[in-house]
């Protein structure tokens, strides 16, 4: 998990290995930084042909998710 602390006057947020990934200068900001690098940008999918279960991007379009027919028929 990453997370927001104040350091001088900046709001910082750190790596879970404790290493500072961005500066902001307001907490708002921070925070929504820190959320951005937690969350979770990969969604698991059943493979239509296989079965299997296979780890894809969000943002994948449907002409590349193997759970799609699309994907198979191209």
């Amino acid at each position: 998990m990453f997370s927001v602390a104040k350091f001088n006057d900046c709001w910082v947020v750190r790596s879970p290995e404790g290493e500072i990934v961005d500066v902001q200068h307001r907490k708002g900001n921070a925070k929504a930084s820190a959320a951005a690098l937690n969350a979770n940008n990969t969604k698991i999918v059943k493979s239509l042909m296989s079965g299997k279960e296979v780890e894809i991007p969000l943002d994948t379009p449907l002409c590349c998710d193997p759970s799609s027919e699309t994907y198979w028929s191209m």
